[in-house]
């Protein structure tokens, strides 16, 4: 994602994902630069990227967390995927099914 910031624009955010074409969904993964954080970006890429998963036919994301990184949580709980969670050495594995 880009922001046109004092006539230049600069990148600060950015996503994508990688498919598991066995379980027809994707590691998802993306970040914000921290001097632009809470203010929306990453839950905008996450709804683009999860626009063009579903219409490359994906049936949801799987994402790993730290354990201490709740507004990356909240992202994704926001966004109201079907969700579960499990943790493991201080990690968050996330599995998400898409919502119609």
């Amino acid at each position: 994602m880009q922001r046109k910031h004092k006539e230049k624009e600069e990148i600060v955010g950015a996503g994508r994902y990688f498919l598991d074409k066995n379980t027809h969904t994707a590691e998802v993964s993306f970040l914000v630069r921290d001097d632009f954080q809470n203010m929306g970006i990453g839950t905008e890429l996450l709804v683009y990227l999860t626009y063009l998963a579903k219409r490359q036919g994906l049936l949801g994301f799987t994402a790993e967390v730290l354990v201490e990184n709740r507004p990356m949580l909240n992202v994704f709980r926001n966004i109201g995927f079907d969700m579960e969670k499990r943790i493991q050495s201080g990690v968050y594995e996330l599995k998400m099914i898409f919502r119609e």
